[in-house]
């Protein structure tokens, strides 16, 4: 069942990369999609099914999670020229990007960055969510834009 979830996620994902015509593929390099998770209800994940964190340091749309931080909490990365891809529940007017200190761009949803945890290690997983670590609170990213805090 879980696996089916997943799949139907990326497959609305990559349909959203053609919508509207006018989009090319090639321009996208991270993709958006809503996972039905049976313990905390509707979650963002990429486009390889990775849950989708935020930081709370970044409530000042920063991205405050670089260098070493980022090892443990890669951001989801955008090119400079590049969109990103939303999928069925993923509320486009939401989605940006913020300058990277380390460099590049980071995808933003309702202004925070958002980030994958390296401890996860299979599609749907979110061992980083209310977890202290790196010097503040992560929490799983939910679709209407706010982080998924206690």
């Amino acid at each position: 069942m879980f696996s089916v979830v997943i799949t139907i996620g990326i497959a609305a994902t990559l349909a959203g990369c053609t919508a509207g015509g006018s989009a090319k593929v090639g321009a996208r390099t991270s993709a958006i999609a809503v996972l039905d998770s049976k313990d905390l209800g509707d979650i963002l994940v990429d486009g390889k099914g990775n849950v989708l964190y935020s930081f709370k340091p970044d409530n000042a749309s920063t991205v405050s999670c670089t260098f070493g931080c980022a090892t443990i909490w890669p951001p989801l990365s955008v090119a400079d020229n590049a969109s990103t891809a939303a999928g069925d529940g993923v509320d486009v007017a939401l989605l940006s990007k913020l300058p990277n200190p380390a460099g590049g761009h980071v995808v933003t949803y309702n202004g925070w960055p958002l980030y994958r945890y390296a401890a996860d290690k299979a599609p749907g997983q979110h061992r980083g969510q209310d977890v202290f670590l790196n010097g503040g609170y992560w929490y799983v990213m939910k679709p209407d834009g706010k982080p998924l805090m206690p």
